[in-house]
């Protein structure tokens, strides 16, 4: 089955989607791609997510066979998604190709099978109906196609499947920090009200405790030092949500 699987990885990257003029995404900075393949996105946003949403998902009877990662990038995502879930499938689909690149090695260490795609999530490749989980983490404020990427979302969603989505908001994307050193569209970032207002309009249904708003250290001003330092109010406008939307049975 491994086999079978490394073969799917390099067909997948060689049957690219034709090229095309592309506005609606800007290329990460040097820095940004490095900070998305390292350990510390990893450890402290990536898991810390997945954690998350398992507390979540445990409200639901969520079938895990076949998992979009929407927005993969370096794949940092697969061996977590496959120890924690148990999929058969992971489909891996990013603009991206440099980064998909290095999402050969982490789906080789998925005990599943891993096929990834360089696909536009505003236009996916996949037959409606495609997929019971879609996890979404840190994509839409990375597109300025996001009423497109939500409506095809809907789409690729099997009846009674889920979204898994978390969102960096604007007051920290816009931040200065974050400016100087990551590469955003412009345009692109919402309040996380106006993210959960997003998802809803695409036709999604999301419970109220099916939600999580927070304003974790690392997004406070200077990683949060000059409040510990007592030199600032506590910083408590949401940087982060978190939520799982659920399309409802047709």
């Amino acid at each position: 089955m491994k086999q079978a699987t490394q073969e799917s990885h390099e067909s997948q990257i060689s049957q690219e989607a034709p090229a095309r003029p592309n506005q609606s995404w800007v290329r990460e900075s040097r820095f940004g791609r490095w900070f998305l393949s390292s350990q510390t996105w990893e450890r402290y946003v990536l898991r810390v997510a997945i954690d998350d949403f398992s507390r979540l998902l445990t409200r639901h009877s969520p079938t895990f066979t076949r998992i979009l990662d929407a927005g993969c990038g370096s794949g940092k995502a697969f061996p977590i998604i496959d120890a924690q879930w148990r999929p058969e499938t992971i489909i891996g689909v990013d603009v991206d190709k440099e980064l998909l690149k290095k999402a050969k090695t982490p789906a080789d260490d998925c005990q599943c099978a891993v096929e990834i795609s360089h696909q536009d999530t505003g236009n996916l490749d996949f037959p409606d109906a495609s997929f019971d989980i879609i996890f979404s983490h840190q994509l839409l404020h990375h597109t300025s196609l996001q009423s497109q990427t939500l409506a095809n979302f809907y789409r690729v969603l099997k009846p009674g499947g889920l979204l898994l989505a978390a969102e960096s908001c604007k007051p920290f994307i816009e931040s200065l920090g974050v400016r100087l050193l990551f590469r955003h569209p412009e345009g692109a970032q919402k309040t996380a009200e106006e993210f959960e207002d997003l998802i809803k309009n695409a036709g999604f249904i999301i419970d109220k405790q099916d939600t999580i708003v927070s304003s974790p250290w690392w997004s406070h001003p200077f990683c949060g030092l000059f409040e510990k330092l007592k030199l600032s109010k506590p910083y408590n406008e949401p940087t982060e949500i978190l939520l799982v939307a659920r399309k409802g049975e047709e």
